[in-house]
């Protein structure tokens, strides 16, 4: 640098030359590295000038002596000039800070968790070259300063005016950096400790109460009255909640209607409670405004409503839950396990009937499900109330019609022996039965695939998981009950032949309890080198991350994502 202030032509050179010039010979280093080494350079050759300047008037006669042919009492004469320069050197100090500071934080977090670091990170190259461009403009300043001759100031106004801009801008980014950094931080610990959760009240208290910037506003009921966060969790333990996510702008009033409608029986039958969180990332931008639109909405709501929901917990629910911003709903049960991220969708599409599969019982499960087709046939409802067996028929009209008849001729030799009477029931693809058998079968699924590990539940989880894979062969489907509970299910070819070799395996029946010996050998089949065929299962909504084979245990392999958009947000901004 003292080489560019030596050479008499040196200011025939533009600033921008010689910050290239400085550039290039530091190109070996990293850009933070090049504005610090630049910066050190400048403290190396102006420093003991600087510090001279300080002591000036109050320091020995050597001192002084060095202080005067170093122009010292020039420059201490302009103290106008000088205060500007100091300034300028101490704001191009801190765009050093800042620019080490998000070097720091690039080098040690994810712009997916830090987004702001991306634009921050490309403000950088423009930031170092400014900085040295100010330095070497500096150095120009101090030699006019203690120059005998009086030149016009030649520290351009430009530089002064970027510098600022530059500390304001990197300390924007750097605040909001250290910000996101924080927020990941929290939303890493909401994540696993809902991963260990076990209990609503443990969902409510880490999503919802923790939140230590402002504290959430809940209230209860449409005259907004408020309640703390001791009486929510206590209001909500051992229930189910279905939080229903919503942004401020994009409230459905049929929405809340139905909701409204339904909200009193699924509290008292099914002990359900909706809490609704408006989805704002941020609430202190037009304030005043998020305000008045929460209490507007609210009033409209006879269950709890959130206020002031965090942003690691807004991060939470865009990352886990896939919440964007249409409404939806999603349904936790009393373990604190998410049993589905599509309700709202399916609630409109079934409105009660969604929440009749809630705290399912093996001994009953099958009663939502198939309780359109029990209902109109009293002999069929009279022998699954009282334990009977029944074969469910699945398939188009030819091949149900099919099924039945060789059902029939087959089971006759079990209705001779053992003198009971077998019933059949047909699901027919295409209708509005089978539309609704299905429906409740994919809820009966996650609501088990979520309930207790007992070998009662695991076992009929897996018949039901099955029979989900089977629902769309061509050759058909049959499943058999016992009352409201499965027995075993399959393709219809499988199920056909067990029934035609009731001779073979009728030997192991004990009393009248044909089930048990049924379903080993229709094992046998579907496990042995004929019967082997692969099980496909796809399913709408929120399928679990993790699915064993029901038929050999072996974990599943994901061949096929689906993704669907019916255009909801555009749909609603035309109406």
């Amino acid at each position: 640098m003292s080489s560019w202030n030596a050479d008499p032509h040196a200011k025939q050179v533009s600033l921008h030359q010689r910050t290239e010039v400085i550039l290039q010979k530091l190109k070996q280093f990293s850009l933070e590295a090049k504005a610090v080494l630049t910066l050190a350079a400048f403290a190396l050759e102006y420093g003991d000038f600087w510090q001279l300047a300080r002591q000036y008037g109050r320091c020995d006669k050597l001192t002084k002596s060095v202080a005067i042919l170093k122009r010292v009492s020039i420059f201490i004469k302009r103290k106008a000039s000088v205060v500007e320069l100091n300034n300028l050197i101490m704001e191009t100090y801190h765009v050093i800070g800042y620019i080490v500071k998000l070097e720091d934080l690039l080098h040690n977090n994810n712009p997916n968790d830090v987004p702001t670091l991306t634009t921050a990170g490309r403000k950088i190259p423009t930031a170092v070259y400014w900085t040295i461009f100010t330095i070497v403009a500096c150095t120009d300043e101090i030699n006019r300063i203690t120059n005998d001759r009086d030149e016009p100031d030649n520290l351009p106004k430009l530089s002064g005016e970027k510098i600022n801009e530059l500390v304001m801008e990197l300390k924007e980014q750097y605040d909001r950096c250290v910000k996101e950094k924080a927020e990941a931080a929290k939303y890493l610990w909401i994540f696993k400790e809902l991963v260990i959760c076990d209990n609503i009240t443990k969902v409510i208290s880490t999503l919802i109460l923790y939140n230590d910037t402002e504290q959430p506003v809940i209230s209860c009921d449409s005259n907004n009255t408020k309640i703390d966060g001791d009486t929510f969790i206590n209001e909500v333990r051992g229930k189910y909640v279905l939080f229903y996510i919503s942004s401020l702008e994009n409230v459905s009033k049929e929405e809340l209607l139905l909701l409204a409608n339904l909200y009193k029986k699924i509290d008292e039958e099914y002990k359900c409670k909706i809490v609704w969180i408006p989805f704002e990332g941020d609430w202190t931008t037009e304030a005043e405004k998020k305000k008045l639109q929460f209490k507007k909405w609210s009033e409209q709501m006879p269950w709890y409503a959130v206020q002031y929901f965090s942003s690691p917990s807004y991060m939470y629910l865009k990352k886990e839950w896939k919440v964007r911003g249409n409404s939806t709903a999603v349904l936790i049960n009393p373990q604190g396990k998410v049993e589905n991220t599509n309700a709202l969708t399916l609630i409109k599409e079934f409105g009660i009937y969604f929440f009749a599969f809630l705290d399912i019982k093996v001994p009953t499960m099958l009663k939502p499900v198939v309780d359109h087709i029990t209902k109109d046939n009293d002999q069929l409802l009279n022998s699954m109330e009282n334990q009977g067996y029944t074969f469910f028929i699945g398939g188009n009209e030819k091949t149900t019609t099919d099924l039945s008849r060789k059902i029939t001729k087959a089971k006759f030799a079990i209705d001779k022996e053992l003198k009971i009477q077998i019933e059949l029931a047909s699901v027919r693809k295409e209708s509005e039965t089978s539309k609704t058998f299905w429906f409740g079968m994919e809820n009966l699924f996650f609501s088990l695939a979520h309930s207790s590990n007992e070998y009662e539940y695991k076992q009929v989880t897996k018949e039901v998981h099955k029979l989900l894979s089977y629902k769309d062969d061509i050759d058909g489907w049959i499943m058999l009950t016992k009352g409201w509970t499965v027995v075993t299910c399959g393709q219809a070819n499988t199920i056909v032949t067990t029934l035609e070799k009731f001779s073979v395996w009728k030997q192991h029946i004990i009393g009248k309890e044909w089930g048990d010996a049924f379903t080993k050998y229709h094992d046998s089949l579907i496990t042995g080198k004929q019967g082997l065929s692969c099980i496909t299962f796809q399913i709408a909504g929120n399928a679990p991350m993790h699915l064993d084979c029901p038929v050999c245990d072996d974990p599943m392999e994901t061949k096929l994502v689906k993704y669907n958009c019916c255009h909801p947000r555009l749909q609603n901004a035309t109406n």
